[in-house]
């Protein structure tokens, strides 16, 4: 199977109590120096990460289908890459909008998503720098802070496009890119919590890995925002 021109390799990822099967280049990293797209990358000012699974996805997914109850109004994915995280929660009843800067991401999505027999709620590019009007009573993303540059048009976002009480949460396998982020928050009027995670490694298609990954789920929020006060329950798997 080809998908944006690429050949194509079958994950199996379980992901709370479920295994859902995800697509992705058959040779990720070749994707990185494909001549055919090396002028968009250098002129968007970012490299397509997107290729593979990432732990930190399932950490964000367990995160949400715990605490957070499906709802009728959509939640807004930020960087989905492959789709892992808008899959798992639309499998989990939620209603998710799908994006990417990167519209050949977003064909490995839909192509997962009938592979899964899902229908996810709607799929669109989107770029951080550029947020929608809409706004959205949660927003998730796993995985966008990889990148200092990164963290400022993250939280300028968020700090946008969340509606009233609402809530996001933000996934991110302990980087160091992502230290600053707290910072970054604050600068743009947003509060959050933070919870531990961990998920295993997500075995490729020529390898088998059983390490295990620590992370942390940020929970953001505009400070004496009702609703967002409560407690939750550490989010160790």
């Amino acid at each position: 199977m080809l998908i944006a021109g690429y050949e194509t390799h079958e994950y199996a990822i379980p992901v709370a109590g479920c295994t859902l099967r995800l697509l992705g280049p058959k040779w990720p990293h070749a994707v990185h120096n494909d001549p055919r797209r090396q002028a968009y990358y250098d002129q968007a000012g970012y490299r397509p990460y997107w290729t593979l699974p990432w732990p930190a996805a399932v950490m964000l997914a367990e995160h949400v289908i715990r605490h957070v109850p499906p709802e009728p109004q959509p939640i807004l994915e930020l960087g989905a890459g492959l789709g892992l995280v808008g899959l798992a929660l639309t499998q989990a009843g939620h209603r998710v909008i799908v994006t990417d800067c990167d519209e050949e991401t977003l064909e490995f999505a839909r192509a997962s998503a009938r592979l899964n027999s899902l229908e996810l709620y709607a799929v669109r590019p989107l770029d951080w720098r550029q947020p929608p009007a809409e706004r959205y009573a949660t927003i998730v993303g796993a995985e966008i802070l990889y990148a200092p540059e990164a963290l400022a048009p993250v939280a300028k976002l968020l700090a946008t496009c969340l509606a009233p009480a609402g809530s996001a949460y933000v996934s991110d396998a302990n980087r160091r890119s992502a230290e600053t982020f707290p910072a970054a928050l604050h600068a743009a009027g947003l509060d959050f919590r933070q919870s531990k995670a961990r998920a295993p490694a997500i075995p490729g298609f020529d390898s088998v890995d059983g390490r295990v990954f620590d992370g942390t789920v940020y929970h953001v929020f505009r400070p004496h925002d009702p609703g967002t006060q409560t407690e939750l329950r550490p989010s160790w798997t």
